[in-house]
């Protein structure tokens, strides 16, 4: 018995010497690498630009998302603009000679191909792709994200950056032809559901999902919502459900509505970008605990109290709830410390004793 003793004790020992060399030689490694940086940092300048010092105040990547609404608003009425723009050029340019022919050029054509429309929208879901990646690096360090629902937004980012080739290289058109040709079947016209179905189950998923991580923003959440709106009726129109007279005015509202919901959703990804960076640096205003207990605490509630006459009927009477009732005597309004207790314990034993020694003296 006294041999196992000894062996656990010999090995507990050995396990803290362990430990303890591991952390010194960390320290002494740390202070080599340190050391070994700093003479690197002395021996090598640059030529052109010195020690670099301004490397420091560079801007950062969560230093790209605004923070000041004015500048937001800014954004967003920079890009109605845009695509209002777009809108008048595709109408008529006043004084050039093409605008009474049929023909337009391809950069003013909403419904084509490499026009200033299609990099427009590209450019849109690119920067909301990035901004996704932004919010992801720093959501990923929510204490309180026990089911890891950061990587939402891993998910969202690839999205847009897959809506933001599509928008350029029609990857939907291609997807539609091959699945035709594979069932051999175009179901509903030219066969465009192939590719919406997958799409609206996909993003679908993917929008929920964000919905649900963003409710506590309620600025994001509706822009959000309202490009998801923007997207359903223009796919709406591009299956002839709405608008199928087609058209000019077909085609100027369908790539509208196509463009003012790439712009709400990259005013989405702002806003909520603003919002977790500001929660990430304790900007936002939040509600004290104890003055919720507080107002928890002294709630008034109806209780039913038994009248004192010979009547059965119970009368409703008001009483408010406390969680600690301390009279108005008492002159000690807190709870006791550990070292207030511990002297208290110290005293009532010798008070307890001393009786006991004046009664053993009295017998005598």
């Amino acid at each position: 018995m006294l041999s196992s003793t000894q062996f656990r004790r010999s090995g507990q020992r050995d396990d803290r010497r362990r430990r303890l060399l591991a952390d010194e030689q960390s320290g002494a490694d740390v202070q080599t690498v340190s050391r070994w940086a700093g003479g690197l940092a002395a021996s090598r300048k640059s030529e052109h630009y010195g020690n670099a010092e301004f490397m420091d105040e560079q801007l950062r990547l969560t230093d790209l998302i605004p923070r000041r609404p004015v500048t937001i608003a800014a954004i967003m009425l920079a890009g109605l603009s845009v695509v209002a723009g777009l809108e008048i050029l595709y109408t008529y340019t006043p004084g050039a000679a093409w605008t009474t022919a049929q023909w337009r050029p391809a950069a003013f054509d909403l419904d084509g191909d490499g026009s200033l429309a299609v990099w427009f929208s590209s450019a849109l879901l690119m920067a909301a792709a990035v901004i996704a990646m932004i919010v992801y690096t720093v959501r990923r360090h929510r204490t309180d994200d026990y089911q890891g629902r950061y990587r939402i937004w891993l998910a969202a980012a690839a999205c847009w950056t897959l809506m933001s080739i599509d928008a350029t290289a029609n990857l939907h058109d291609t997807f539609k032809e091959l699945t035709t040709q594979a069932t051999g079947a175009r179901l509903l016209g030219d066969g465009s559901i192939w590719w919406v179905v997958p799409c609206f189950f996909l993003f679908g998923a993917v929008g929920s999902r964000l919905v649900v991580d963003m409710h506590k923003c309620r600025l994001s959440t509706a822009a959000l919502l309202a490009a998801g709106g923007c997207y359903v009726l223009a796919i709406a129109a591009q299956l002839g459900l709405v608008l199928s007279e087609g058209g000019l005015r077909s085609v100027m509202l369908q790539s509208g509505i196509w463009l003012l919901g790439n712009l709400l959703l990259l005013m989405a990804m702002v806003l909520h970008g603003r919002y977790v960076i500001m929660d990430a640096e304790g900007l936002l205003p939040h509600r004290n605990p104890d003055s919720e207990e507080e107002e928890e605490d002294t709630a008034e509630e109806w209780i039913k109290i038994d009248s004192a006459h010979q009547t059965p009927q119970p009368v409703l009477k008001r009483r408010t709830r406390q969680t600690v009732s301390v009279s108005a005597d008492s002159p000690v309004r807190r709870r006791l410390t550990k070292a207030e207790k511990k002297s208290l314990r110290k005293r009532l034993i010798q008070q307890r004793m001393e009786r006991q020694r004046s009664q053993h003296s009295a017998w005598k």
